[in-house]
């Protein structure tokens, strides 16, 4: 049951995209994805992303896909034959990291294994 709110709008954490988000955040491999592009500082080609995390490509191709439909990854096809693809973090993607980053600071504090 969901919470009854005051006025026109719902908080965004209730809000459909917020919960697509989180969703999305916990799918398989999401988070190394955006590890990896935040931690490289630029654009990886999409052969690259896939031998470093060890996924298929499918698996690999609808994520990526996923990540640019909701704006935290910007994708670039170059004509060149064969196409060259690159990812990069969009500056959504790179605010999402700082705010993981910090996540994940507090998680190591109160969550770390002893």
């Amino acid at each position: 049951m969901q919470p009854t709110i005051q006025g026109d709008r719902q908080p965004i954490c209730l809000q459909a995209i917020a919960k697509d988000i989180v969703v999305l955040l916990g799918k398989s491999h999401v988070l190394e994805i955006l590890y990896l592009l935040k931690k490289s500082h630029s654009s990886i080609r999409f052969n690259e992303l896939k031998r470093k995390i060890s996924i298929t490509s499918t698996t690999l191709s609808r994520r990526l896909e996923e990540l640019v439909k909701v704006g935290l990854l910007e994708r670039e096809a170059y004509p060149e034959v064969p196409i060259r693809v690159e990812y990069s973090l969009s500056d959504k993607g790179y605010e999402l990291g700082l705010i993981l980053g910090t996540l994940f600071e507090w998680m190591g504090e109160n969550y770390a294994c002893e």
